[in-house]
């Protein structure tokens, strides 16, 4: 169904319950309901017509809930702008997406005004800022809703069309927007709400990000069962335990470094909440490491741990249920029934089980779902990664003979020293394992002799006096001598993306400046 249908539907069938919750405000089914249809229709008296697309700036609010189902009713696309972008990135965005209006809040209009002039697909009057004092030439929200009808705008929208351009988070050159059809959501919302077997009555933690797939993915999930949302403006570790105990959380999907962050509050604060509520927890978006899923389980006694590998391109692909999280330690599960899955060679061929390759899939023969077939306005891009139907993500793993895959690395990632293949992956994962070590990204710089070598940047844990002679010795432990790090260096924290993700780009630009990365 739907998903503006579905809002409706279950506004007419608890209207009073709570659909978000933000805060101290409560916004209940028939409030979200009407105020997304008044967005909508709003956006329709700013001249916006079927399928074009809005870019939204904002941080996690009730608003940016409201205006996503309002464009679902309208049939316009969303364009998710990651707030935490500089400027010219956010443009990059905005223009390579060809969006004709834009929705901003009031704390992002100084990096908006840096970029407005160039913005010359946003006509004059097409601005709305979520602020009751809205800058002269743009719209308050609050106004434009309360001028709009409240009636519904009666558009359907095809399994085909847009919901959402996703950029990708960028760890590697510019963004690239993955379109996401109407088709595909609805039948992930309804799938993915059996497999975590939610009910109307669980009520959800949304920690992610809204201008991220995951988050999107977990909202729409929630409204589509019927659930109540509970909405952090920003992640913070004790907050997230202190709504839990609050609001009674039954489910939440979090990356991991939102669940080390939990892990690594002092005991005493963690044992002030009553996490007994939690039943479901979701694990996606980057590699967690086995130590930290450990915690979890050992710390939220009720939950079942469910762990996610997919992307904003295809959606999920992957699945491992709570059974067997320990039991499988480093898999990502098995190809959920809807996905084919294969690992290839540089030329395309087939690997043999064991061996690894490049993740490559695609929707299984007859099953209606789409993924995206293309990056928006991006030849190139699409070229490399989609091929007669296939996505090439550019991760590299291995398949066991049961059929679970386990990520290797990033193929981008991959270090060649001397001629030997090294995955960045496996020496993190040895590093993590360190009592001492808190967070450790491993990337290769430029070497004269040997092509690569490979580098380590480590964040020590709170008080630990850690030495790079102590941490090449400890990798001489547990790793071949070629793949120990020939150089270590310690940071405050690692540079990352909103989900957690590390930004080696930023890592390695120092040392591959002028040679490209």
């Amino acid at each position: 169904m739907d998903l503006g249908a579905k809002i409706r539907e279950n506004a007419q069938a608890f209207p009073g319950k709570a659909a978000v919750v933000f805060q101290d405000k409560v916004t209940t089914y028939h409030e979200l309901n009407e105020r997304a249809a008044r967005c909508a229709n709003a956006l329709v008296s700013l001249g916006l017509g079927r399928k074009d697309r809005v870019a939204v700036l904002l941080r996690n609010r009730p608003a940016f809930l409201e205006v996503l189902y309002g464009l679902v009713k309208a049939g316009m696309t969303l364009v998710p702008v990651n707030w935490r972008l500089a400027s010219e990135e956010m443009r990059y965005i905005i223009d390579n997406s060809e969006s004709s209006a834009m929705v901003v809040s009031r704390d992002f209009l100084d990096k908006f005004r840096a970029i407005r002039n160039d913005l010359t697909r946003i006509p004059a009057g097409r601005t709305v800022c979520l602020d009751e004092r809205a800058p002269a030439g743009m719209h308050a929200y609050e106004d434009l809703l309360a001028g709009a009808s409240a009636a519904e705008p009666g558009m359907r929208n095809d399994p085909k069309d847009p919901f959402f351009i996703g950029y990708t988070s960028g760890t590697t050159g510019l963004p690239k927007g993955a379109v996401n059809p109407h088709g595909d959501w609805d039948l992930k919302s309804a799938g993915l709400s059996a497999i975590f077997r939610v009910k109307e009555t669980d009520v959800q933690l949304l920690a992610m990000p809204l201008f991220h797939a995951n988050a999107l993915s977990s909202s729409t999930i929630g409204h589509y069962a019927g659930q109540t949302v509970v909405l952090m403006e920003r992640f913070e570790p004790e907050e997230a335990l202190r709504l839990i105990d609050r609001h009674k959380v039954t489910f939440s999907s979090m990356v991991p470094t939102m669940f080390n962050r939990i892990r690594n509050l002092p005991a005493e604060v963690f044992r002030k909440y009553d996490v007994s509520s939690l039943t479901c927890l979701v694990q996606s978006s980057a590699p967690i490491p086995f130590a930290t899923k450990r915690w979890i389980i050992a710390s939220f006694p009720n939950v079942g741990l469910h762990e996610f590998y997919g992307g904003t391109e295809v959606g999920v692909a992957t699945y491992l249920p709570p059974e067997e999280q320990l039991s499988k330690p480093g898999s990502v599960g098995k190809a959920l029934p809807a996905v084919e899955i294969k690992l290839v060679d540089e030329g395309g061929r087939e690997v043999p089980e064991g061996e690894t390759g490049q993740i490559v899939m695609r929707p299984m023969a007859g099953v209606p779902i789409r993924m995206a077939t293309e990056y928006y306005k991006d030849a190139e891009g699409s070229r490399r990664s989609f091929r007669d139907g296939w996505f090439y993500t550019g991760d590299l793993a291995y398949r066991d003979r049961e059929g679970y895959y386990y990520l290797v690395d990033r193929k981008f990632d991959m270090i060649i020293s001397g001629g030997e293949n090294i995955y960045p992956a496996e020496i993190e994962a040895v590093l993590h394992k360190h009592p001492g070590v808190l967070e450790a990204a491993v990337f290769g710089v430029p070497d004269e002799d040997w092509g690569e070598s490979v580098k380590a940047m480590v964040v020590r844990k709170s008080g630990e006096m850690l030495t790079a002679d102590e941490i090449t010795r400890y990798c001489r432990e547990h790793l071949a001598g070629y793949k120990v790090p020939r150089s270590v260096h310690f940071m405050e924290e690692l540079p990352k993306t909103e989900t957690g993700k590390v930004l080696k780009k930023v890592l390695k630009a120092p040392y591959w400046k002028g040679r490209g990365v």
